[in-house]
């Protein structure tokens, strides 16, 4: 779309991910976007002309957290990262950043990407979302902002074209119906050629205004970008803070739980020990019994080899069967803490990478949050540059304007009083020629009064409409008679 005249407006769009504005002085004011493009990568935004300025705002969140604490903690991270997160983050937190954060649309965003836990932050299709959340949510906006600021050049274009057109046409009043011939015929050309120069000058100033105007709008449009994007970076480290505050509660659940179960592993094994010495000890002592009694009651006592038991074999078949049982129950014991151990282990394992993702994507983030202020700051200095020297050449053209229709005024009332001393001068002018006709026939009559003739004046009518009369005792006289006889 463009506006063609005197000055004129252009606008486009494509895919090359900038923008551009540029202002020509060369007799017309053109302002021009050269493109404005919202990729994957994000939004970026570039200024043209005489003096340029470009700030590029990449979206995109890491890979994340993922992971999980088994079935047995899963239960208890669910609820307790809802009580503590409404609980502890949301009255100490709240009250420090609800204030000044909680209603921006950019925090919202970041915390609700990172809200769904830390496995689903690092999914792959979660990690793409993002970028598309944010592009999507920026380029909405960009564009409604982009479209007003074109509607507001074209006013202003218009309003520019409206001012030429009336200083052109006082231009034209002022050199239309003065250039008479004459000594005085130099002052109008001198007087339009001021008025030329005064007229490129206000041109220039006005476009040069125009100019700071669009360079502080897209100023204060890559501002208000790379404060949204520090809004949602600010979210992101908000809600990766509250996760792994929820995580370290439940690394120490489960290091506790790991010491308690160390605790119970090693008292098994003392009570494994001790019920394996006293085992020993009661055998032993048995043996011995057993073994004394046979050796005393040989003499004494006849056996009947048919109806005779033998102990002994019995002692050892309860033996055997008791110490398998022992072991096996030692073996399964063994078997039970290994496999919790290992569990404990890998989760534990498991914990301390996702942390250390953790910290390696904050580090990143503190990284991206001191650039991104390093960049607002020196934009803020820029923008108030900007606006000091749009302020001074407000002033300045302000000042020049006032003091060039100060001039032209006075021009103006050179040229009305030059106009009316002409005017004056012609009628003078007039009159003298009504008289020297007057005293031209004055002179001839006399002079035929001196060579003796008889002269009878005819009636005399001048420019002014009246009639001269000659007596010789008034001379010449002027009357509104038609006629008057002379003698």
């Amino acid at each position: 779309m463009s506006i063609s005249g005197s000055s004129s407006l252009g606008w486009a769009a494509s895919s090359s991910q900038r923008s551009s504005y540029s202002l020509s002085q060369g007799g017309s004011a053109r302002v021009s976007a050269g493109g404005a493009g919202f990729g994957s990568g994000g939004l970026s935004l570039g200024l043209g002309g005489a003096g340029g300025f470009g700030a590029g705002l990449g979206g995109g969140l890491g890979a994340g957290l993922g992971g999980g604490f088994g079935a047995g903690l899963g239960a208890g991270l669910g609820g307790g990262f809802g009580a503590g997160l409404g609980g502890g983050f949301g009255g100490g937190l709240g009250g420090g950043l609800g204030g000044g954060l909680g209603g921006s649309a950019a925090f919202s965003l970041g915390r609700s990407l990172t809200s769904g836990g830390l496995s689903s932050t690092l999914n792959v299709g979660g990690a793409r979302v993002a970028p598309q959340l944010l592009s999507r949510a920026t380029e909405k906006q960009t564009l409604a902002g982009l479209n007003e600021r074109f509607y507001a050049y074209v006013e202003k274009v218009k309003q520019l074209q409206l001012e030429n057109q009336t200083l052109q046409t006082q231009l034209n009043l002022l050199t239309g119906g003065t250039a008479t011939s004459g000594p005085d015929s130099s002052a109008p050309v001198n007087y339009e050629l001021q008025l030329t120069d005064l007229r490129n000058t206000v041109e220039t100033l006005t476009l040069e205004n125009v100019r700071h105007e669009i360079e502080l709008d897209n100023v204060r449009g890559a501002a208000e970008e790379l404060k949204t994007k520090y809004e949602l970076e600010l979210g992101v480290k908000f809600q990766l803070d509250a996760d792994i505050a929820a995580m370290k509660r439940d690394i120490e659940a489960a290091s506790e739980l790991r010491s308690v179960l160390e605790q119970r592993f090693s008292a098994a094994l003392d009570d494994l020990e001790f019920l394996k010495k006293t085992q020993e000890e009661e055998l032993t002592s048995l043996q011995s019994k057993l073994g004394t009694s046979a050796e005393t009651s040989v003499s004494l006592i006849e056996v009947d080899a048919a109806k005779s038991f033998d102990l002994t074999t019995a002692l050892n078949k309860m033996r055997a069967e008791y110490e398998k049982s022992v072991q096996q129950h030692k073996e399964d014991a063994e078997t039970y803490f290994r496999a919790k151990i290992e569990e404990i282990n890998t989760e534990t394992a498991k914990t301390s990478e996702v942390v250390a993702t953790v910290k390696t994507e904050i580090t990143s983030t503190k990284k991206e949050l001191q650039t991104l202020n390093a960049e607002l700051q020196s934009l803020l200095a820029v923008n108030y540059t900007l606006e000091s020297n749009l302020a001074e050449v407000v002033a300045r053209s302000s000042v020049g304007v006032a003091e060039y229709q100060a001039q032209i005024t006075s021009y103006e009332s050179a040229i009305e009083s030059a106009k009316v001393e002409l005017h004056k001068i012609i009628v003078n002018y007039q009159e003298l020629l009504d008289i020297k006709q007057a005293l031209d026939v004055e002179i001839s009559t006399y002079k035929k009064l001196l060579e003796g003739e008889d002269i009878k004046f005819p009636e005399l009518e001048v420019l002014s409409g009246g009639t001269y009369t000659y007596s010789s005792d008034t001379g010449f006289q002027k009357k509104e008679s038609s006629s008057v006889d002379l003698i």
